[in-house]
């Protein structure tokens, strides 16, 4: 059994509804810094294992923590956030700008479908999770007692909705349809941790903010 901490990144440019480029480099705002300041001070102990996304806002937050622990040992791996859109279609646009592209995105509810060049599919953020199950998450697989993943909000909801059985690998429409309705119930807060214990008695806790001070809260 062991204790693997989902972290969403710090609050970047694009959540505080900032123009911004390509989705994999955009960075942190003065608030997700000292949201990753605070999650660093959280960490109990000492990771067996750090995770990060290859994405700068999440190589931003999880920095604070490698440097508290620099004994732990630190990876990158297919943790990135689900980019659904080209990220032509980011630059110089902010969220609400791109809403259109995203709600038709969504209505097409077409797992296989790719926007665009550098665009996933849906089926291939499934096939990410699954990977991560296996590695992470499902019993009798060997794992690290304590890891910690430094993720984003799309990511850890695909993997909460895996746990209670609700993604389907290969990903169907059905499974595309749930995790559309998913992630507009559940809001994940810049800089929260999710809470799973692995192994045969696996368990899954709340998204937790407690480690932050109110006027650090963001979505």
């Amino acid at each position: 059994m062991g204790e693997v901490w989902l972290v969403r990144h710090g609050q970047s440019i694009s959540n505080a509804g900032l123009p911004t480029g390509l989705p994999a480099e955009s960075g942190l705002t003065d608030v997700g810094r000292g949201q990753a300041e605070c999650v660093a001070r959280a960490l109990p102990m000492a990771p067996d294992l750090i995770v990060v996304s290859s994405y700068a806002r999440a190589m931003d937050t999880a920095r604070p923590a490698m440097e508290r622990f620099p004994t732990s040992v630190a990876e990158t791996a297919a943790v990135h956030e689900f980019t659904y859109l080209a990220p032509g279609r980011y630059t110089g646009t902010t969220r609400d700008m791109r809403h259109p592209m995203i709600r038709e995105y969504w209505d097409r509810c077409d797992p296989a479908y790719r926007d665009g060049e550098g665009a996933e599919t849906f089926a291939e953020l499934a096939s990410r999770v699954e990977v991560f199950f296996g590695r992470f998450v499902d019993p009798g697989q060997p794992g690290q007692a304590f890891t910690v993943v430094f993720s984003h909000g799309q990511f850890i909801r695909a993997v909460l909705l895996r746990f209670f059985g609700g993604l389907a690998f290969p990903a169907d429409a059905l499974a595309m349809a749930r995790f559309r309705g998913f992630r507009e119930a559940f809001p994940v807060h810049n800089g929260s941790i999710l809470r799973l214990t692995t192994g045969s008695d696996r368990r899954v806790g709340p998204f937790e903010v407690s480690h932050m001070p109110p006027g650090l809260w963001s979505l």
